[in-house]
């Protein structure tokens, strides 16, 4: 029999509606088109608005959620999003991280590293898997089927996420920073 989570604070909160884990901190569900089918991320009230912490991939069902929650009956009430913060650039966290910054004229606040990763990783979209690659993977012992999906999936990073913003705001271990009422310590692993 399989186990089932359980969770402490009720059920979790279906696309484009919340759950308030902490005065504040509100847990957000975005769809994912995967085996995995939804991806946790938060709404940090700061100030007047919302810091946002990841953002599920660029996708019209993510879209349309995210637009539900900002509405002015939805659970961020019509209220901006002041900055946009990302755990790390896999595309189901960074994925509507550019669609924020534009829409709201709002910072992204990420490590260089996986800022700099994520760009390169954009600029592959729609290239060819490269031979050094297809070599390296041989070498490696991947057999004959591996390798054909690894060239049928290279170059798709870009298309689970939107442009990224051309900066950033740096953030590092250690670093404490304050959103809304709260502090909080960057944590890099």
């Amino acid at each position: 029999m399989q186990a089932e989570l359980t969770y402490p604070l009720g059920q979790p909160p279906a696309p484009g509606q919340s759950v308030e884990v902490a005065p504040g901190v509100l847990w957000l569900r975005m769809p994912l088109p995967f085996a995995l089918t939804h991806i946790n991320v938060w709404a940090l009230r700061d100030g007047e608005g919302w810091a946002i912490v990841d953002t599920g991939v660029h996708s019209a069902p993510t879209q349309a959620a995210w637009q539900a929650l900002l509405a002015p009956t939805g659970a961020l009430q019509g209220r901006p999003v002041t900055r946009v913060f990302v755990t790390h650039m896999h595309p189901d966290h960074v994925g509507m991280a550019g669609w924020f910054t534009r829409e709201f004229g709002c910072a992204l606040w990420m490590t260089p590293l996986e800022y700099m990763t994520c760009r390169v990783l954009a600029a592959d979209t729609g290239r060819q898997a490269p031979e050094d690659g297809v070599r390296f993977y041989r070498q490696a012992g991947w057999s004959d089927e591996a390798l054909a999906t690894y060239r049928a999936r290279f170059g798709g990073f870009g298309k689970m996420i939107d442009r990224l913003p051309d900066s950033f705001r740096r953030l590092a271990d250690g670093q404490g920073i304050r959103i809304g009422d709260h502090d909080w310590e960057v944590v890099v692993g």
